[in-house]
C-alpha cells in the first residue's frame, strides 16, 4: 500500500482543514471546518465528491448516489421536487400508491401509456371526461358496454354503426326521426300488434 501524505492545518481564518493524499492513486481526501460549514470532499483525476453541512442546508454532489436501507422515509414540510435530466425510474417489486389530499396532475410531451396485466379501472365520484382528437374503444375478445340513466351519441357530421348484425331495443318506446329516413334491404319486414305508417 502506497504511503500517504496526512496534513492538519490550523487557521484563524481558513478554520480547520484535514488533508489525506495517496499520490499513486491520484486521490485527495479534505475535511474543512471553517465555522460555517463542514465540508467533505474526495478528488481524483477525473471525479469530485463533495458533502457540504451548514446550519441550515446539506448539500451532496456526485457521480453516483446509492442509498440502502430496510425502511426509507422521507418527508419535508414545505414543497418537494424530483427531477431528471434524463430517464427516472419509479418501481416497486409489491403494491405501489400514488396519493395526493389536493389535485393529481400526469403530463406527457410524449405518448402516455397506461398498461395492466389484470384489470384496469378508472373511477370518478364526480363528472369524468375523455377527449381526444380521436378516440377509440375497443374489447379486443369481449364486450364493449356502455351504461347510464341516459346516454347519447352526438356526431358533428355522421354517426354510423356497423356489424354483422345490429338490434335495436326500447322496452317501451323506439322513435326514428329525421328530414329523410331510409330503410332498405334484401328483406324488409315490419310487424307489430298496431301498425300505423303516414
Amino acid at each position: 500500500m502506497a504511503k500517504l501524505i496526512c496534513t492538519i492545518e490550523m487557521d484563524k481564518a481558513k478554520g480547520l482543514i484535514l488533508t489525506t493524499e495517496d499520490p499513486e492513486a491520484k486521490l485527495v481526501q479534505t475535511v474543512t471546518l471553517d465555522g460555517t460549514s463542514i465540508t467533505l470532499e474526495v478528488k481524483s483525476d477525473s471525479d469530485t465528491s463533495t458533502f457540504v453541512q451548514k446550519a441550515d442546508s446539506i448539500t451532496l454532489r456526485c457521480k453516483t448516489f446509492t442509498l440502502a436501507a430496510d425502511t426509507i422515509a422521507l418527508e419535508s414540510k414545505e414543497g418537494s421536487s424530483w427531477k431528471s435530466l434524463k430517464t427516472l425510474l419509479l418501481h416497486s417489486d409489491e403494491d405501489l400508491t400514488v396519493d395526493s389530499g389536493a389535485k393529481l396532475t400526469q403530463t406527457a410531451k410524449d405518448d402516455l401509456t397506461l398498461t395492466s396485466q389484470k384489470k384496469l379501472e378508472a373511477t370518478s365520484t364526480d363528472a369524468m371526461a375523455l377527449t381526444g382528437k380521436q378516440v377509440d374503444v375497443k374489447g379486443e375478445s369481449g364486450p364493449v358496454a356502455v351504461e347510464g340513466t341516459a346516454v347519447t351519441l352526438t356526431g358533428t357530421k355522421q354517426v354510423e354503426v356497423s356489424a354483422p348484425a345490429v338490434q335495436l331495443t326500447g322496452d317501451n318506446t323506439l322513435g326514428l326521426e329525421s328530414k329523410v329516413v331510409n330503410v332498405k334491404g334484401d328483406t324488409v319486414s315490419v310487424s307489430g300488434s298496431a301498425v300505423l305508417l303516414g
